[in-house]
């Protein structure tokens, strides 16, 4: 009987450490939106710049396609939140490195599809997480990003904090 806990443990023990199979979320078309996007509302200025990296998830054993992104939003010349200066830092392929040196992460819907989706971290409030989908639009003379942000269901919860330091819509022009 002992013999046979110590082999049900160790067959236990060797599934929970098994790892999951890898698996891929890539989109090599990602590139054409890295740069800066600009929105200039009145005194209101959003600037954000996104970076295409492909990242490694060891939680989840994935590897994806990403647009990291650094945001600067300014109210005449006060600073509302900025981490626009990590833009500069070293990229990497860790998920976890990434995601704490950059407040904004999206992905194509869809490889061929013209509308980004993800996920900004609102540092003003509580790093609440915000959902992303933008749809890009794309003219002979610039191309445009009609972004709609809306609170996830578990946004600061218990906090009684619903407010959000960016607008819930806006547009962004590619500089």
């Amino acid at each position: 009987m002992k013999y046979f806990l110590i082999l049900l443990f160790t067959a236990i023990t060797a599934t929970a450490n098994a790892q999951l199979p890898l698996e891929y979320d890539t989109c090599n078309t990602l590139q054409q939106y890295q740069g800066e996007w600009m929105n200039v509302t009145g005194t209101d200025t959003l600037r954000i710049y996104l970076k295409p990296v492909r990242t490694y998830e060891t939680v989840y054993n994935n590897i994806k396609d990403n647009l990291w992104g650094w945001i600067e939003y300014k109210r005449g010349n006060n600073i509302v939140m900025s981490n626009y200066a990590n833009r500069n830092l070293p990229v990497s392929n860790d998920w976890l490195y990434m995601f704490n040196i950059t407040n904004l992460r999206i992905k194509k819907y869809g490889c061929n599809s013209e509308q980004l989706v993800g996920r900004f971290i609102d540092f003003n409030h509580h790093r609440g997480m915000i959902n992303w989908s933008a749809d890009i639009i794309v003219s002979p003379t610039d191309v445009k990003m009609n972004v709609l942000q809306q609170r996830t269901p578990y946004y600061n919860l218990n906090l009684n904090d619903t407010t959000m330091t960016l607008p819930s819509r806006f547009t962004l022009i590619k500089q």
